[in-house]
Formats: C-alpha cells, structure tokens, sequence
C-alpha cells in the first residue's frame, strides 16, 4: 500500500493514523498518505451494519440507557463479542474516529489556548454597566424655564392681554413689566420698546412671549435681565447713554422725586437731558 500514488490532502492532518489500529496496514504509510486512512474510515462509516448501530446507538441514547462500549483493548486481544460491524478479518479492531490533532481547524476552535471563542460563553456573561446620564448643564441662551412656571405665566399673560387684540400700550405694558417680569414699574418703558422694535405703539402678546419667554429671559438673574434690556443690540456692554431712559422714567413716576422735575440745573448736572 505504501507504493500507491495518492494524492495528499490538508483534511488528512486532522486524522490520526495510529488511532485506526489497523495490524494489517503500516502506521508509516497511513502517516505518508493519509487520504487512504480518510477512505478507510469513510467506507467504513457507509456499512450497512455501521449504520445500523449508530441508529441503535442514537435510539439508547435517547431512552437514556447507558451505553456499554467494548474497550479497544479487548478489541485488540480478538474479541469476537464486539457489535461493531467490521469490514477488516476477525479479531482485528475497527477504526476509531478520528480525533482533532493540533494543527487541525476544530482544534485551534475548541483549544484553551487559541484565545477566546468569537460566539462568547453563556457562563461568562457580563452586564455592562449602566451608562450615566449627565444632565445638560450649559445653554447658550440661558437655561429653559421650568414647564410648571412657564405654564403659569403663560396663563397669566394670556389674562393680561385678554381684550386687546391690538397688543397693550405702553402704560398698560407696566402690568406686565411687575406682575410677569417681576420688574421694577420704572423699567417697563425700556422693555416695551424693547419689544416694540418697530414703533407701533403695541405690544402683542405673541411678541412679548417671544422675548421674554421662549428666549430664557424669565430664566436669567436680575442683572442680567437688566443688562440684557439696556444695552444696544449691536454692542456687549453698557455706555452711559443706555441709562437715560430709565433714569427719566424713574424721575418721571417717583413720587419721590417729583421736585427735581422742575431743578434743569440737576438734570443738566446728571445728564439727563
């Protein structure tokens, strides 16, 4: 059999020669040509008797009874009880199936040392932890108002603006500035106008919502409410001139202050005029 011209095969590595105990061939020529073990062992796998048995076997195991396989050894002392079938003479043992060598796929698959398997093992699941949400904590046009404390001043200003379809002028805009701002009556001038970019004369309430509201400014300290309020739009900082407005309004409504309305020298003095 060594003389055959047999062509090598790679499946043939991953098959044992020496596992098929075969007294009648060499265990050198299985090695130097391994197809023919492979052959040996596929026909042996097509016997009707081969058959036979594993479906026995497969019946046993399913009805869990215990499967009694005679040992290889008595196998090769001759015993002739064995009910594997054989296509080899009597008292020689039928080929074993073959077992993966190192170099073999499912070696490599199944091997501790190949790494870990890519399909993952059930034992060694891990749950990953939670990720943590973080809250935003910046807003470039100022932090949102609550829901319940927008929802409030939506429903007072819609009683305020109740009637005037046209919007509210500017002295029935100070409601507004003191009961929804919560700013002094003295600012209520600056904001309307403000608001009032186009010179009407009204305010709406769509517009009035639209700044103060949806923009964050209910949100925003008093200071910088104030600032924002006073200061030109093309400009990130306060000059003097920003503050006459308020200044004669403040003089005009204080009751306070009402004999410096007729001192020009005072006004002129302050820069009032």
């Amino acid at each position: 059999m060594t003389g055959m011209d047999v062509e090598l095969s790679t499946d043939g590595a991953c098959l044992d020669p020496e596992l098929l105990q075969l007294p009648e061939v060499s265990p050198m020529a299985l090695k130097e040509n391994p197809q023919v073990a492979e052959h040996l062992y596929n026909q042996w796998l097509s016997l009707p008797e081969t058959v036979r048995l594993v479906k026995s076997l497969i019946e046993d195991a399913k009805a869990g009874i215990t499967l009694n396989v005679p040992s290889t050894s008595a196998s090769a002392n001759g015993a002739t009880g064995s009910a594997l079938p054989s296509m080899f003479p009597a008292g020689s043992a039928p080929p074993l199936s073959p077992r993966s060598s190192p170099g073999s796929p499912r070696f490599m698959k199944r091997g501790s040392g190949a790494g870990p398997s890519p399909f993952g093992s059930p034992l060694k699941l891990i749950s990953e932890p939670e990720k943590e949400v973080i809250p935003q904590f910046y807003f470039q046009n100022g932090r949102p108002p609550p829901k319940e404390l927008k929802e409030k001043n939506l429903e007072r200003t819609a009683q305020i603006f109740s009637g005037h379809l046209d919007g509210l002028q500017i002295l029935e805009f100070k409601t507004v500035t003191k009961e929804i701002c919560k700013l002094p009556s003295f600012f209520s001038s600056v904001l309307f106008r403000k608001i009032d970019a186009d010179c009407s004369g009204n305010v709406k309430r769509d517009a009035f919502v639209a700044y103060w509201m949806n923009s964050n400014m209910m949100t925003m300290d008093t200071a910088t409410q104030i600032f924002n309020i006073l200061k030109h739009p093309d400009r990130s900082y306060l000059i003097q001139e920003d503050f006459k407005p308020v200044l004669r309004e403040l003089l005009a409504t204080h009751p306070g202050l009402e004999f410096l309305q007729g001192t020009p020298e005072f006004q002129d003095r302050y820069g009032f005029e």
